[in-house]
């Protein structure tokens, strides 16, 4: 199995290759900054809840957060993995991770009871890809019955492997 480092420096290759932009890596005093921050008070319930369990995810999971130091998220072949702090004339991309999260949390029309309790972190076409902190493990839903785990790993290296495998 090949590790973080490698499996993103042969992503990054690939987006390169097939003229994909490649986002730069989050700041070390940014990134420090989402870890050591409680959100701002103003914000409601809903809000608060998606930020606490993304910063937890960050100080938890050293893999997961590893990437970040090498890249802020990837768009390619229509996979997503959400980045932290990209953004287009100072609004967050649709990508942000406190975006998909905050929406799948306080959604009127749409609540997915089996998402709310998950860090929305990824997407493709037909699949919802979600940490679940209760079993510490990063799975590829489906997008369409989001009970459905199709694949689960507890490791971000051996998920990062799965869902590149669907689009390389």
């Amino acid at each position: 199995m090949k590790d973080l480092n490698t499996l993103l420096s042969d992503l990054r290759d690939l987006m390169a290759e097939d003229d994909y932009p490649v986002a730069g890596p989050v700041d070390a005093a940014t990134l420090a900054g989402i870890i050591n921050n409680p959100p701002p008070a103003d914000w409601d319930f809903h809000k608060k809840s998606a930020y606490e369990d993304i910063r937890l995810l960050l100080i938890n999971r050293k893999d997961y957060a590893g990437m970040f130091s090498f890249m802020d998220g990837f768009e390619y072949n229509g996979l997503t993995l959400y980045n932290l702090v990209q953004a287009a004339d100072n609004e967050p991309l649709w990508s942000n991770i406190y975006v998909r999260n905050f929406e799948a949390r306080d959604n009127e029309i749409l609540n997915d009871p089996n998402l709310t309790d998950k860090v929305l972190i990824g997407e493709d076409g037909m699949s919802v890809l979600a940490y679940a902190p209760a079993e510490d493990s990063f799975e590829i839903r489906d997008k369409a019955a989001t009970d459905y785990v199709i694949e689960s790993h507890p490791a971000f290296s051996d998920f990062l492997t799965a869902v590149i495998g669907t689009v390389a």
